[in-house]
This record gives structure tokens, C-alpha cells and sequence, in this order.
């Protein structure tokens, strides 16, 4: 079953439990970038309750697809957003366990947004210890853009989100499959639970057993009437 999602920058929990349940996950960033979107930004929890960690990126990029979506040329971002890792996240079971990995990917030089969303997504499945293999759209053959043409080119059944499931042609993708999923309520770093933070703020607290376990828990498949 193929899993068909737009990459985010360090992805949501429901972004990993739908890579949990596929056999192969397409990474869709032939789609167009829209601001305000996780594209280009996450969430991590602090004592506050949680902040926002948004990648710069040059202006007037809205529509764009995402793979062709340019950086902000100032590279500070990096040293800010690595910076927010280790204070939010150094006291938790698990961080230290992934930190050189996380610093290598802040170390490295990225240009456009698709790559850099790519490689947040596939290393946050690396550390939760899922081996569903990953392929970008823009890698695809004639760098399919819809859901329905992906499919097609890829001849699988079709597992998706329920916001994507709702804005897909019937007609052109018979064997559709939604993921329903519930967000755990799950022990974090600081008092409270928020919701809605990036993938990482369960691992770095649970681990990867425990996580992957929640994960599936929360997550069924339904077949979509066509």
C-alpha cells in the first residue's frame, strides 16, 4: 500500500503513523507550497508550552512546488532551531541517543525547501526505527503533482490522510484507503500535555518501542467507498 503525503519539516505524529502502517511512502513535493503551512515550520513543546520553529524562505514562493521553493540565504536559522532541540529536549529519556544525528542534519548546508523537509521527514522515520522506504515525487518520472497521477504511475492501492482523501477524483483512484488517527496523550518533558507537536517531541520521551506501539494504537485503515 502506497502512502502519498507532502513533506513537512519535522513531521507531525500522524505523518509517521501513516509511513507505520504503508509499504512504501511518496513524498510529495511536487505539490504546491502553501504559507502558513508545515511546510516550512514545526512545533516543539517548551515550559512555556510550545514554540514555533519556521525555516526562512525567500519571498513570493507561494504556489510553488515544494522541491523548487527556495531558502532565506541567511543560514542562522540552523544554529537557532539546533539550539531549541537541545534546550527543550536534553533533559528527555531519549534525546541523547539521537543528538549527533540531529546536529549532522543542522550542520549541512540546504538550499531549497523540498530536500531539507525530505530529510527531516526520513530521518525522523530512521530514528523511530520504521523501514518503510521513502521516494520523492520530483524523482518520479515526469514529476507526477496529484495523488491520482502517482498512483497510477506506481500502480498501488493508495493510503492518505483524511484532508487529502476529501480532495481526490474518485473516478481516477478507485482503491483508496483513509488513515484515521487519534493523537495520543502521552507524558512530555514539562508539565501539561500540548498537542500537535513534531513527531520527535513523542520519541525523545518514549522511545522507539513505546512509540511506534502508541502509533499503531491510534491508527486504522479504512477503505473509501468509491
Amino acid at each position: 500500500m502506497l502512502a502519498v503525503v507532502p513533506p513537512e519539516y519535522f513531521p507531525r505524529l500522524e505523518r509517521i503513523a501513516l509511513a507505520l502502517r504503508a509499504h512504501r511512502v511518496v513524498l510529495a513535493d511536487t505539490f504546491q507550497y502553501s504559507r502558513q503551512s508545515f511546510h516550512n515550520r514545526t512545533r516543539l513543546r517548551n515550559p512555556q508550552g510550545w514554540q514555533w520553529l519556521s525555516v526562512p524562505l525567500r519571498a513570493h514562493q507561494h504556489g510553488k512546488p515544494i522541491y523548487r521553493v527556495l531558502l532565506g540565504q541567511d543560514p542562522s536559522w540552523r544554529r537557532r532551531h539546533w539550539r531549541a532541540f537541545c534546550y527543550n529536549y536534553r533533559t528527555t529519556p531519549y534525546f541523547e541517543f539521537y543528538e549527533p544525528r540531529l546536529e549532522r542534519l543542522f550542520a549541512h548546508t540546504w538550499t531549497h525547501l523540498g530536500e531539507l523537509a525530505s530529510a527531516t521527514f526520513v530521518l525522523t522515520l530512521q530514528l523511530f526505527e520504521i523501514q518503510t522506504p521513502v521516494v520523492r515525487a520530483s524523482e518520479l518520472a515526469d514529476q507526477p503533482a496529484t495523488v491520482e497521477t502517482i498512483a497510477r504511475l506506481l500502480a498501488a492501492d493508495t493510503l492518505l490522510l483524511p484532508e487529502a482523501t476529501a480532495r481526490i477524483d474518485r473516478g481516477a483512484a478507485a482503491c483508496v484507503y483513509t488513515l484515521r488517527f487519534e493523537e495520543p496523550i502521552y507524558r512530555q518533558n514539562f508539565p501539561g500535555f500540548f498537542p500537535g507537536m513534531a513527531a520527535l517531541d513523542l520519541l525523545f520521551n518514549l522511545g522507539p518501542i513505546e512509540a511506534r506501539t502508541l502509533l499503531l494504537q491510534q491508527s486504522q485503515i479504512e477503505a473509501e467507498q468509491p
